[in-house]
């Protein structure tokens, strides 16, 4: 089944989607006291550069797997993402773990290309886009007398 969530939909503040729809493919199978939900997301993110600052959009497509279940016992299992649902339930919210792995496939340090050259320490210059006339080292620091100590 292919459906679309709106990325604003999940409350994410510290996220910023370039697309607000998140596209998302999922299947379900029978599982022993309740239902295995298996999918994807594509994701569109827009993101900061750790070196150079530019922002840049960024695609991600990120399963998840989620166990649908009636038994309390499971609930608190560490191998699957659980949701507990009685069979009165006509629906359930699954939007809180399709958000928290959104969160957790977020890298701590994001980069706009493998290689970036970042900011120049001196002329604060993008070294991607031009390079400068500084040389390493011309900039006085508090800390150079401790190049002297022998």
């Amino acid at each position: 089944m292919l459906f679309e969530i709106s990325g604003a939909s999940l409350g994410l503040e510290d996220v910023r989607f370039t697309e607000d729809k998140i596209a998302c493919t999922i299947h379900s199978e029978h599982a022993p006291h309740g239902y295995f939900l298996k999918g994807r997301m594509a994701v569109s993110i827009q993101a900061f550069c750790d070196r150079c600052l530019i922002v840049f959009g960024s695609e991600k497509d990120i399963p998840f797997s989620i166990l649908l279940t009636s038994d309390p016992d499971l609930v608190h299992n560490d191998e699957n993402d659980v949701i507990y649902y009685t069979e009165q339930e006509e629906a359930v919210d699954i939007s809180p773990i399709l958000a928290e792995n959104i969160i957790l496939n977020c890298p701590l340090k994001t980069l706009c290309t493998v290689d970036c050259k970042g900011l120049c320490s001196s002329c604060g210059c993008n070294k991607n886009e031009q390079d400068c006339n500084c040389t390493q080292g011309s900039f006085e620091s508090r800390w150079d007398a401790l190049k002297n100590i022998k």
